[in-house]
């Protein structure tokens, strides 16, 4: 459990005297930390960044990051963000020159303590890069981590799909395939970001860092009028959806799943409204617009 400040007396280096993180990257600090402060570990998106997860948000430099520690004692190094607490041996290993989680115990942290949609995104990452989610599950007891373990899917290929994928599913719709193959003429493949198959329907992310020059643009449309031409109904979400637009984009998706064939039960439907209201409710900011996706009919 975090404590509620800084003590007076920090948690000092062998030399006794505390250092300062510094400028550099994140791994280097968090190299800089634990190498000063005895039983310091990185843990949560520090040690996730460290295991190359790279959870750290774009909009946000990665010099503005704290270095984030489990230790015994208060840290009080500028830059830090001390968990106290103490760590099980088996809990620490060291990777790039920094006391860090072990990979299971940061996905067990992150699943613990992260908002709902970063750490599903987080755990997706973990999943991909073989980490064993079902030990994490057996070692936690809490309801939270369970359910959130319960969503993940080695299929998302960015944070932002395993964000859409929880908002559609936390929303009431039936949980959607990843990575759907679609084949296609003369040997060819196309692989679709989630959806259902039954019903034909996708939902594709469009985001900004891979689809930026016309080229790639007209690629795409390309390669989803093609998709289009065999049955497929695709709903494109921008960056700017999620999650500011979440209950259009629920909505949307929630009525072209029903003109595609599926049929909600009483209970499904009034879920799926409860939680569009209860989405409208939350204020949006005023930097965020109202152009969120490109709805088609076919």
């Amino acid at each position: 459990m975090n404590a509620p400040g800084p003590r007076p007396s920090p948690f000092r280096t062998d030399a006794g005297t505390v250092p300062r993180t510094g400028a550099g990257s994140l791994l280097d600090r968090a190299r800089r930390v634990t190498r000063a402060v005895p039983r310091a570990v990185a843990c949560r998106q520090t040690a996730a960044h460290i295991w190359g997860l790279h959870p750290l948000s774009t909009a946000t430099p990665e010099a503005a990051w704290p270095v984030e520690v489990i230790a015994p004692a208060h840290v009080a190094i500028p830059g830090c963000v001390t968990h106290v607490t103490r760590l099980p041996a088996r809990d620490i290993t060291e990777h790039d020159g920094v006391r860090v989680t072990t990979p299971e115990r940061t996905a067990l942290d992150c699943a613990a303590h992260l908002p709902r949609l970063d750490a599903v995104a987080l755990l997706d990452r973990f999943l991909r890069a073989g980490v064993d989610l079902d030990a994490v599950w057996r070692r936690s007891p809490s309801d939270r981590v369970h359910d959130l373990l319960s969503l993940t899917d080695r299929g998302a290929a960015s944070p932002r799909e395993s964000w859409l994928r929880v908002i559609l599913v936390d929303g009431g719709l039936p949980r959607p395939a990843t990575q759907i193959r679609v084949p296609l003429p003369e040997g060819r493949n196309a692989y679709l970001d989630l959806g259902w198959e039954p019903h034909r329907l996708a939902v594709e992310y469009d985001g900004r860092a891979h689809h930026t020059t016309p080229a790639d643009r007209r690629h795409d449309e390309t390669r989803r009028d093609e998709l289009r031409h065999h049955g497929w109904r695709i709903i494109v979400v921008g960056r700017d959806v999620i999650p500011a637009h979440s209950a259009d984009l629920l909505e949307n998706v929630a009525n072209a799943l029903i003109e595609r064939g599926w049929r909600p039960t009483p209970d499904e439907t009034i879920r799926i409204l409860s939680r569009i209201r209860a989405l409208r409710r939350r204020p949006a900011l005023p930097h965020q617009r109202r152009r969120y996706y490109t709805p088609r009919r076919d």
